[in-house]
């Protein structure tokens, strides 16, 4: 069978995964990229959310670059899926005709609901019937966490805040004190109400998925990328990185990240609020995953076919 490419369009990055296809229900990824345009910073507190036509260009130009990519390693389809921006952006439908037109391929924006389901399926595959999972995607601009049980979904919430919004609401970009913790903490209160939804399946295998998740799993295990393989993320390692990049101010975090140094400007955020979320659940570890809605796109493509 012929190659396909998933494209993840997000708050903070566009994410490219080439992958071979080895059955119906196997992929292997054999080629992946990572841009950082960010179009989706300062929306959620813009009183007219907007796409500017800046990034609107910096978005076409790196989704023609994946494109020209894909079309030299025969593909057979390229899936192109947008979430929060576009959901967001009051001229987020404008822009998906746009770059449906300008790039020649069908560009759809998810709604939450169908972002966690592929986002299960990426992650962790098709569900054995009696097998569940709970699966935390904290993305830039948005974090759904959904609990599946074989086929059917049995709990999810959508919480509108992820790594950039919050770096937007914390100014966190530089060195942090001990005291600003405590405050950043309680302007997160008000979504504990919202996780009770998810209490009842604590005891469930627990997967996370999205670029902070990703990135403390490369700063615990640097072969997590290499190897495609999960990495174990605990309550104590959480709370060490967020001491660790409270002391940092921006270029050491830019160089603790290399070679994603941009995740540097929203990475203690993104932190901050993984591990809060862990706390409010009780969380001990979950496993940080480097597949997810890209793998899902293609599985599930795969299986309607």
């Amino acid at each position: 069978m012929k190659n396909i490419a998933a494209i993840d369009i997000g708050t903070n990055s566009v994410l490219y995964s080439l992958f071979k296809v080895e059955s119906r229900s196997t992929i292997n990824e054999i080629h992946f990229e990572r841009h950082s345009p960010r179009i989706g910073r300062k929306l959620k507190n813009a009183k007219k959310p907007r796409i500017g036509e800046d990034n609107y260009r910096q978005l076409l130009t790196i989704l023609r670059k994946n494109i020209r990519h894909a079309y030299a390693h025969a593909t057979e389809n390229i899936l192109i899926a947008a979430t929060n921006p576009l959901r967001l952006a009051e001229n987020g439908k404008e822009i998906r005709d746009r770059l449906t037109r300008d790039l020649g391929w069908p560009v759809v924006i998810l709604s939450t609901a169908e972002e966690a389901r592929l986002s299960v399926l990426g992650a962790v595959g098709p569900l054995r019937k009696n097998q569940t999972a709970l699966i935390i995607d904290l993305g830039g601009g948005s974090t759904e966490l959904v609990v599946y049980r074989g086929g059917s979904r049995l709990a999810f919430v959508s919480l509108p805040e992820g790594a950039v919004s919050l770096t937007e609401k914390f100014e966190s970009t530089g060195r942090v004190t001990g005291a600003d913790i405590p405050v950043f903490e309680g302007k997160l209160t008000k979504y504990a109400k919202r996780l009770t939804k998810i209490e009842p399946y604590l005891d469930s295998s627990v997967t996370l998925v999205g670029g902070t998740s990703s990135a403390l799993a490369f700063l615990k295990d640097d072969d997590f990328h290499r190897c495609n393989r999960d990495v174990v993320l605990t309550v104590h390692d959480l709370d060490l990185f967020v001491g660790l990049l409270a002391k940092l101010n921006l270029p050491g975090r830019r160089q603790l990240l290399e070679p994603d140094k941009k995740r540097g400007e929203i990475i203690f955020a993104g932190v901050l609020w993984l591990g809060w979320l862990f706390k409010t659940l009780g969380l001990k570890k979950a496993k940080a995953s480097p597949r997810g809605l890209r793998q899902g796109l293609a599985l599930d493509w795969l299986d309607r076919r």
